[in-house]
């Protein structure tokens, strides 16, 4: 059997891949554009941006001495040896300093740079967060006679869970397959918890919650029932979802362009609701939701749930989301918790199927593009921004959202890492890609860190042949990586070796090494990247129709091989026994 953890468990996870051939091997340089695990729980997540290296996700800052001193240096050459102790020694010296000016130092939501402030300052940051949002209700401070309240709320939660889906299997509203699929893991059952990270990027460094809630009560009813719902989304809004961000979204739109739909003055539209996910209003979304359900399922049902039970079971989570913060125990009652994918659903049904539907009515008629990516979604518009903005203007609940959602059009839009424009001279469509001034770091095609330099440099040049749409971006975007690599400590050698074996690898000939490309070449380049695009986009369509008829089973990961090969032996003989002679 194959063997296959939750799409968004995070690193330090209970289970793994019994069938793990180590993929990720420092000295495998090969790199995957359409993983496995690009689920909806992935994409959805909106903890992507604020990463942390494994070693440090536990790490106390009071914790670094005792750290640094334990650190392994033997892999290390001379060179590496004394320029790692330089940058310990710095690290020590910024946290004495810290700690003299009762500091704090933080990571921030975006890019690889480091923020340090006052404590006060940083804990009036989250108190202006929380009282302009008004997302978080206090319950109980968690001292005193209420210093076991938030354990108390962790049972009230798991009873009211498991009675609900007890009572749903009673009534046989659900199917034992599903009961089984949304009952809670008590083994691995954590209250959700809160805290805050800067946002560095944007005007006067405001804060943003991030809620870790993999082990929540409600985790599997939302992992059931979101990529259902987003099903029905997608059908009635003719929404694509890009997997791969810039890379998806540029062979999109070519393709769209291609077919002759993009017209000459196409404006490009994006939305960004980065505030809205954490922000919308649970009765209005509801109702959008229910809306779109009785409107897109002719049955009534989807999966043998439903239009109620549905509704339910998004209720229950909504009614449920309580995490712990700075000693105190609080509910949202307000948007959903960052890193629910069910809360990115909730966010687009919200804005386009509650307050825009009048806009997503006209864009179907139009045949405009419409596509999402995380927190942002790019449409086009073939009429002029007066027009645009009128139909904004009738939507519904504008004044909530007014300040919680971005919106910017015109011929040229950044979505994501890519900028999309079309040629107002030849009505060309151009690309290139995007970097925000604002954020400190280094090109990478994720938000995730890719450890691999070797992974990492193949996937830049990668992306930047699929987004650059001339040989003069490419050129420019090229430059851009060499630069940056260099600066993080790569050497001349590794980035020329790094895009010999590139170019290698994509059938160019060695003389194109040493000198620029020419256009022919590019276009070679290029059209090699497109169609290895479309077969990884194949291959990944196919891996998901088998795993259709892939049973999945856990397996601890601190199990050894002589305990894998028995519990592998055990699962071939159930199967013999239960299955007979049908294929494993």
């Amino acid at each position: 059997q194959q063997q296959q953890q939750d799409n968004d468990d995070d690193d330090d996870d209970e289970y793994e891949d019994i069938d793990d051939d180590d993929d990720d091997d420092d000295n495998d340089s090969t790199w995957i554009l359409y993983k496995d695990d690009d689920g909806e729980d992935q994409d959805n997540q909106l903890t992507y941006h604020h990463t942390e290296s494994q070693e440090l996700k536990d790490l106390d800052w009071k914790d670094l001495p005792n750290f640094i001193h334990n650190m392994d240096y033997d892999h290390l050459n001379s060179h590496e040896r004394k320029r790692a102790r330089f940058e310990n020694q710095t690290l020590l010296s910024i946290r004495r300093k810290t700690i003299a000016a009762n500091a704090i130092v933080r990571l921030p939501y975006k890019g690889s740079s480091v923020y340090i402030c006052s404590q006060n300052s940083f804990q009036q940051k989250v108190d202006d967060y929380m009282a302009r949002m008004g997302a978080y209700k206090l319950i109980h401070q968690l001292n005193g006679v209420n210093q076991n309240a938030s354990k108390k709320c962790l049972i009230d939660i798991v009873e009211r869970v498991e009675i609900k889906l007890h009572n749903l299997l009673r009534s046989k509203s659900i199917a034992k397959r599903q009961y089984l699929a949304m009952t809670i893991d008590r083994s691995s059952l954590i209250l959700n918890y809160l805290y805050f990270v800067p946002e560095t990027h944007k005007e006067d460094m405001p804060v943003r919650p991030i809620t870790i809630c993999n082990d929540g009560p409600t985790m599997n009813i939302v992992r059931y029932i979101t990529p259902l719902l987003w099903s029905i989304f997608d059908q009635a809004t003719n929404c694509r979802r890009f997997q791969n961000g810039a890379i998806d979204v540029i062979h999109a739109i070519e393709k769209y362009a291609q077919m002759g739909h993009l017209k000459p003055g196409t404006l490009f539209v994006t939305f960004n609701m980065d505030d809205l996910t954490t922000s919308f209003l649970h009765d209005q979304t509801m109702s959008a939701l229910k809306r779109l359900l009785i409107e897109q399922l002719q049955d009534k049902t989807i999966d043998g749930l439903t239009i109620d039970i549905i509704l339910q079971l998004v209720h229950l989570v909504l009614q449920n989301q309580f995490c712990v913060y700075n000693n105190g125990l609080y509910q949202q009652i307000h948007g959903g918790a960052s890193g629910l994918p069910l809360t990115m659903l909730l966010t687009y049904v919200n804005l386009f199927y509650g307050q825009h539907s009048e806009l997503m009515k006209t864009i179907e008629e139009k045949n405009e593009f419409f596509g999402r990516y995380r927190e942002q979604a790019i449409l086009t518009w073939h009429g002029s921004k007066d027009e645009f903005r009128t139909l904004i203007k009738k939507s519904i609940h504008l004044e909530h959202t007014r300040h919680l959602v971005t919106m910017s059009i015109g011929s040229t839009v950044h979505f994501h890492d890519v900028e999309i424009s079309q040629n107002k001279n030849n009505n060309v469509l151009e690309s290139k890609v995007y970097y925000d001034p604002n954020i400190d770091t280094l090109p990478n095609v994720s938000d995730e860190p890719m450890e691999n330099k070797s992974k990492q440099f193949y996937a830049v040049l990668y992306r930047a042949v699929r987004c650059c749409s001339d040989l003069d971006k490419f050129h420019d975007e090229r430059r851009h990586i060499q630069i940056s690599f260099l600066t993080s400590g790569s050497t001349p050698e590794f980035i020329h070796s790094g895009i010999e074996l590139f170019f290698l690898e994509l059938g160019l000939s060695r003389c194109s090494f040493s000198y620029l490309l020419n256009e022919d070449e590019y276009r070679h380049l290029r059209q090699c990247i497109i169609q290895d695009t479309e077969l990884q986009m194949e291959l990944k369509k196919q891996r998901e129709l088998q795993n259709q008829h892939t049973l999945f089973l856990p397996c601890p990961k601190w199990i050894d091989q002589k305990q894998l090969a028995d519990y592998k032996k055990r699962l071939k003989g159930w199967w013999k026994k239960y299955y007979g002679n049908e294929p494993q």
